[in-house]
């Protein structure tokens, strides 16, 4: 045989061996050893060694066993097993540390006489280095993390919610939270739906988005859950399924109606409107709900957090019982969500005007977002309108482009009101409703956090006074002296910058004002 076939022969006859064991194990100790000395001794020989913690002991060697396909019942510390470095596949297993022992003697014979001569003792000594050099391992790793990433965590409560599941994987987009690595936590108030949420937790990791690095899921009673949160999503509606059923049986009677009509032989024209009346909600059950959500996430919240209130028919009552109830933020880090009437509102404008929704700025929602509202176009302005006069950034004044102030006054309100129900009427599983409440999210999230990109204002649910609904100069029947949570237009120019911008009602919204204040205050008040 030539010396090439010899090297040859030495590098395919490389032997590749995995020891693995619990760190504080003196097995483990004693087949690493072992291991060493015949790497030492052998020019083939190589070895890497596998510690694991104790109590994770059982878990990694039962997933191991299944990664590999073992029969075998030996599960005692340590295990050891052969890479097949040219052929790839699953790997040999030898054993525990008498087969590993039994081997090298059958295969490497009198290198091993020196070898014996070692005590127990010298094997319970590398033993407790082990565990020492794991756990110095363990703290370097630890502060490696805390050194290189930057935290930030975020958590949605009553994320069995179908919204949000549409969050995502925009959550996790640069433009929301920039430079920062997301922990997520997901929560519900429904034991049965963890299992739901434990699939969406799989589909999120699947996603590998960049700024995503862990997540978890729990049930909203976990107080300890919320602790060092940095912002939190509150969808959890407590009148959704209250209200799913509202609409089903509106269907039902609208397809009936419908039925008589066509019965009658009735033109559309023809066929009077359905109006839907106005659903009754039991508010007090639904702020003590909030109320104990409210107190739950206040015994470990930071003083930074930020907290979004988006649950549709339960914004309102939602956001006074956290704004009650929540001392230790400041009271403008908890917001209540009006963008998605807000979009409704411009949808129905940007149809009569046929513009892109987008290029709808300063419409204002202003009152109570599950009851009476205004409307106010009076700051509306239109972008990029292609009418006689264009350029590109051009503002227009959308009032006067829709030369229609009946509209304004009478209808575009019910049309908005009813506009869920349309919806529901027409799409499959809500999900046009889903998605527009996500969309809503998504962007006011990014304006909060990071600041608009522009100079327009937006609606939001907050605490504000008087003087800032431009209510101070009323006679003394219709005086305002308590602050009131409804929603106004503000400016966001980052996360401590919310300002109220001045309201220029006309006389007849001013009284409006007033009136729909003066309900609220009645409405909302849970003492």
């Amino acid at each position: 045989m030539t010396m090439e076939a010899v090297t040859q022969f030495n590098h395919s006859a490389m032997a590749k061996f995995v020891i693995a064991g619990k760190a504080n194990c003196p097995h483990y100790a004693k087949a690493e050893l072992l291991g060493d000395y015949l790497q030492r001794n052998l020019p083939n020989f190589t070895i890497h060694k596998w510690s694991i913690q104790a109590e994770d002991w059982d878990n990694w060697i039962n997933s191991i066993y299944e990664q590999y396909q073992w029969k075998s019942t030996k599960r005692s510390s340590p295990l050891i097993w052969r890479e097949l470095l040219e052929r790839g596949g699953r790997g040999t297993l030898v054993g525990n540390l008498d087969d590993f022992q039994e081997y090298a003697q059958c295969y490497y014979g009198t290198i091993l006489d020196h070898f014996m001569t070692n005590s127990s003792a010298l094997f319970r000594l590398i033993a407790e280095e082990n565990i020492q050099q794991y756990t110095k391992d363990i703290e370097f790793k630890n502060q490696y993390i805390e050194q290189t990433l930057n935290p930030y965590y975020v958590c949605i409560i009553g994320a069995h919610h179908p919204c949000a599941y549409e969050l995502f994987p925009n959550l996790f987009s640069t433009e929301l939270f920039p430079n920062r690595d997301i922990y997520l936590r997901l929560t519900t108030n429904d034991s049965s739906k963890l299992s739901y949420l434990q699939a969406m937790a799989m589909e999120i990791e699947d996603l590998a988005c960049k700024q995503f690095y862990n997540i978890e899921i729990s049930l909203q009673n976990n107080e300890n859950f919320y602790k060092n949160m940095d912002f939190i999503i509150i969808i959890d509606d407590y009148f959704f399924e209250e209200k799913q059923k509202y609409f089903n049986t509106l269907l039902n009677e609208k397809i009936k109606l419908n039925k008589t009509y066509d019965e009658a032989n009735l033109f559309d024209d023809e066929r009077p409107p359905f109006q839907p009346e106005k659903m009754t909600y039991d508010l007090k059950k639904a702020f003590n709900y909030y109320q104990i959500l409210a107190n739950q996430i206040q015994s470990n919240i930071k003083a930074t957090c930020q907290i979004l209130i988006a649950c549709s028919n339960s914004t309102m009552i939602a956001t006074q019982a956290f704004i009650k109830t929540i001392k230790s933020i400041p009271t403008n880090n908890i917001l209540g969500l009006a963008r998605t009437i807000e979009n409704q509102a411009k949808a129905r404008i940007g149809k009569k005007l046929n513009a892109d929704i987008k290029n709808i700025t300063d419409l204002h929602i202003i009152g109570d977002i599950n009851g009476e509202y205004i409307i106010d176009t009076s700051h509306c302005q239109t972008v990029d309108y292609e009418g006689a006069i264009w350029a590109r950034s051009f503002l227009r004044n959308s009032t006067d482009m829709l030369a229609d102030s009946k509209w304004i006054k009478e209808v575009i309100g019910k049309e908005v009101e009813n506009r869920d129900f349309e919806l529901y009427t027409r799409v499959e599983h809500n999900q046009i409703l889903v998605h527009t409440q996500a969309s809503a999210i998504l962007s006011f999230i990014q304006d909060w956090i990071n600041g608009s990109n522009d100079d327009y204002s937006y609606s939001c649910v907050m605490s504000c006074s008087s003087s800032t609904l431009g209510l101070t100069e009323t006679n003394d029947d219709e005086q305002i002296n308590e602050n009131i949570i409804c929603s106004i237009p503000i400016m966001m120019k980052g996360p401590d910058e919310i300002v109220p911008i001045d309201l220029k009602l006309s006389n007849d919204n001013r009284i409006t004002l007033i009136r729909i204040i003066k309900d609220m205050q009645v409405k909302y008040k849970m003492d």
